[in-house]
């Protein structure tokens, strides 16, 4: 009687099957692993968009002067701090800032006022902000110093 010989294209389906199942467990653990922090970094923007002080927009917090509106010049302000803080001026602060049109509006109505800025620190720093009305509303812009 002769021993039955294995056939050689089952061992070719075994590990055709192994390998497939290998990388479907790989692809699991980096969809798993990328949802997990993911998740994590939704929960850290989350909380950080509910610990945000967002400004007064009726412009009581911002520096007084200059040609804007208080929604305007409180909008200003907001861009003013986040790009005070790249700058360098760490804590800007309303209270000693100073406002100062450098440009009063031109044929479409867009003028340039200076802000000298309180950094809180004892020192102050000037930007230069520019405002553009575009469809019934103002754009601002600050420039880096």
């Amino acid at each position: 009687m002769e021993t039955p010989q294995p056939n050689p294209g089952s061992n070719r389906n075994i590990i055709i099957g192994v390998v497939l199942a290998v990388v479907l467990c790989c692809c699991f653990a980096v969809t798993a692993i990328g949802g997990y922090y993911g998740y994590r970094a939704y929960l850290a923007a989350q909380a950080a968009v509910e610990n945000l002080d967002l400004p007064n927009l009726d412009g009581s917090d911002a520096p007084q002067g200059g040609l804007a509106d208080p929604t305007t010049r409180s909008t200003a302000w907001f861009s003013l701090q986040l790009v005070a803080a790249i700058g360098g001026c760490e804590n800007p602060t309303a209270e000693g800032s100073t406002v100062t049109v450098l440009q009063e509006p031109n044929a479409s109505g867009e003028w340039v006022e200076e802000w000298n800025v309180n950094c809180g620190d004892g020192s102050s720093q000037p930007f230069k902000v520019t405002f553009t009305p575009e469809n019934g509303s103002v754009s601002v812009n600050v420039e880096l110093p």
